[in-house]
C-alpha cells in the first residue's frame, strides 16, 4: 500500500518522535508518525522514568501533567560502596519520576490532537531513496503482513537505539553508523512493590558498586509518594563478558538490601540497550535527519535520555520548519539543525561528560569510596562539572592533591587533571563544529583520535567476580 506525500514522516513514536510530530503539526504541517507498537502501547518502554525539570524550561515544552507524574524529586544522591557517604547533586527546579507509559501516551495524544496521522503496528525496515534523497519509508504491517510505503519531503529516524533508518542511509551522506561496544549500555529495570518505604523520597539514588554494576551503577528511584513502589535497575557496558544485569541485580537485592528488596514484588521488568556517548558526528542527510537516541542525544554521565530527546526535537522542529518553508530539503540545508545541536549547551555538555564517563568507568569501589569520603570530589564539583571545565579551584586542587598523596593515591589526582584538560579540549572542538559539512571529516578524525586516547588511558574496571566465565566456573564448582 502506498500513501500520499506528507511533509514529514517520523519513524518512532517515543518521546523525541512524538514531541517533534506535535511541534511540526502545531505549525500546520502534515505529519505521519509511524511506530511498531499498537497505539495503546506506545510509551510503554523500559526506562529509568526520570526527567530533570530544567529540560522543559530550556525548550518551553509542556511539562508532564499531574496524572503521569509519580513523584517530584530534588536531585540525585551518589553513593560509593559504603552508603554512609554520598554526594548530593541538586538540579535546577528538581525533577520528575513519571509513569513512562502514561507520559508516552500523553505526548502522543497531544500530537494526534494537532492532526498528526499515526500508523501503528508497522515495522519500519528501510528508506525510500531517489536521486540520493530520502523520499519515504518502507515497513510491514505486523497484523496483515502487507508492505507499507509512506512518502514525505523529509524523513526522521526516531527509532531509538536500533537507529533502523540511519543504518540504511547511503554512504554518500557520511552519516556515522557504528558505535563502539564501550559506548553501549546493557540495562535491566524493574518496577517493584516493597514492604517498607525507601529511606529518602526526595532524591534519586545511584549506588556505584562494581560487584553488582561494573562500569555503571545501581539505581533506586522512588516510584510512589509513599515510597512503597520503586524503579530499580542497573547497567553494564557491552562486549566485556559481564554477567547479565538481571542476575547482578538479583544478587544485589539479596546481599546488599535484603530488608528492602529481597521479597520485592515485581510489577514490570525488562532489559534494553542504551547508546551512551557524545552525539553522532553526522546525523543528517538529503531529506533525512535523526533525533533522540537514534542521533545519540543522551547524558553520558547518567544515561538520562528523555530530556535530551526533548531538546533534540525542539531544535529539529525549528530547522525543519525553515527547510519546509524554503522547499530545500538538502543535507546542506538540514546541516543547520546538525550544527545547532552540536554547538548548543546540550551537544557540548554531552561531549564533555563523555570524557568524564571514561574516567568514572576506570576506577574501583575503593577509589570511589576514597574520592567521596575524603572530599576529593564534592557535591559542588559534580554540579559544576556539568557546565564548567575547571571545576576545582586552585586552593582546593592543592589541598586535595596533598590528601591523595598522603593516602598513596596521587595517580587519581593526575588522572583527574588529565580528564579536566581533555574536557576543555573537547569543549573547544564542539564549540567549533564545522558550519559547513565539507569540513566535518577532518573534525571527526580529531574527535575520534582524542577519544581513542582517552579510552586507552582509562580501561574499564571490571572485577573478575562479575565476568561470565568466572561466574559459570563457580556454578559448576557448586
Amino acid at each position: 500500500m502506498n500513501t500520499s506525500d506528507y511533509d514529514v514522516v517520523i519513524a518512532g513514536a517515543g518521546t523525541a518522535g512524538s514531541t517533534l510530530a506535535y511541534l511540526l503539526a502545531e505549525k500546520g504541517f502534515r505529519i505521519a508518525l509511524v511506530d511498531r507498537k499498537d497505539r495503546d502501547k506506545i510509551g510503554d518502554k523500559v526506562c529509568g522514568d526520570a526527567i530533570a525539570a530544567h529540560h522543559f524550561t530550556a525548550t518551553n515544552i509542556q511539562k508532564p501533567s499531574r496524572d503521569v507524574v509519580r513523584i517530584w524529586v530534588r536531585g540525585i544522591k551518589v553513593y560509593p560502596k559504603d552508603m554512609s557517604y554520598y554526594l548530593l547533586i541538586e538540579t535546577v527546579d528538581g525533577g520528575y519520576v513519571v509513569d513512562r507509559h502514561k507520559y508516552g501516551q500523553e505526548i502522543l495524544n497531544r500530537a494526534l490532537e494537532k492532526g498528526v496521522e499515526l500508523y501503528d503496528n508497522i515495522n519500519v525496515n528501510n528508506l525510500i531513496i531517489e536521486d540520493d534523497y530520502a523520499k519515504g519509508i518502507i515497513g510491514v504491517d505486523r497484523n496483515t503482513k502487507e508492505i507499507i510505503k509512506i512518502y514525505g519531503k523529509i524523513v526522521v529516524d526516531a527509532t531509538g537505539y536500533s537507529a533502523i533508518l540511519i543504518n540504511k542511509t547511503p554512504a554518500s551522506w557520511g552519516i556515522e553508523k557504528s558505535i563502539d561496544g564501550r559506548d553501549i549500555i546493557i540495562a535491566y529495570r524493574e518496577i517493584v512493590e516493597v514492604k517498607k518505604p525507601i529511606w529518602d523520597l526526595e532524591n534519586l539514588h545511584l549506588h556505584f558498586i562494581s560487584m553488582y554494576s561494573p562500569t555503571g551503577y545501581i539505581w533506586l528511584f522512588p516510584w510512589s509518594k509513599d515510597g512503597l513502589m520503586l524503579n530499580i535497575g542497573n547497567g553494564v557496558i557491552a562486549r566485556h563478558g559481564i554477567i547479565k544485569p538481571q542476575i547482578l541485580l538479583d544478587r544485589y537485592s539479596s546481599e546488599v538490601f535484603p530488608g528492602l528488596l529481597k521479597d520485592r514484588k515485581v510489577i514490570k521488568r525488562g532489559a534494553w540497550n542504551i547508546p551512551n556517548r557524545r552525539p553522532r558526528d553526522v546525523f543528517v542527510g538529503n531529506g533525512f535527519i535523526a533525533v533522540g537516541d537514534s542521533a545519540i542525544m543522551i547524558d553520558p554521565a547518567t544515561a538520562e535520555g528523555i530530556g535530551y530527546g526533548l531538546y533534540g526535537a525542539y531544535i529539529a522542529s525549528k530547522y525543519l520548519v525553515e527547510a519546509l518553508e524554503s522547499k530545500d530539503y538538502s543535507q546542506d540545508m538540514l546541516w543547520r539543525y546538525q550544527y545547532a545541536y552540536m554547538v548548543s549547551p546540550y551537544g557540548v555538555r554531552q561531549a564533555r561528560l563523555d570524557v568524564f564517563k571514561y574516567f568514572l568507568q576506570a576506577y574501583s569501589d575503593e577509589d570511589y569510596q576514597f574520592v567521596i569520603k575524603h572530599k576529593i570530589l564534592t557535591s559542588k564539583d559534580m554540579v559544576r562539572a556539568r557546565n564548567e571545565d575547571d571545576f576545582l579551584n586552585t586552593f582546593d586542587k592543592a589541598t586535595r592533591a596533598l590528601k591523595a598523596t598522603l593516602y598513596g593515591r596521587y595517580k587519581l589526582i593526575k588522572d583527574l587533571k588529565y580528564t579536566i584538560d581533555q574536557m576543555k579540549v573537547v569543549k573547544n572542538l564542539y564549540q567549533n563544529y564545522p558550519i559547513k559539512r565539507n569540513n566535518v571529516k577532518k573534525w571527526s578524525l580529531r574527535v575520534r583520535h582524542i577519544f581513542s586516547e582517552i579510552s586507552k588511558r582509562f580501561p574499564p574496571y571490571i572485577p573478575n567476580s562479575v565476568r561470565y566465565s568466572n561466574f559459570s566456573r563457580r556454578i559448576k564448582t557448586k
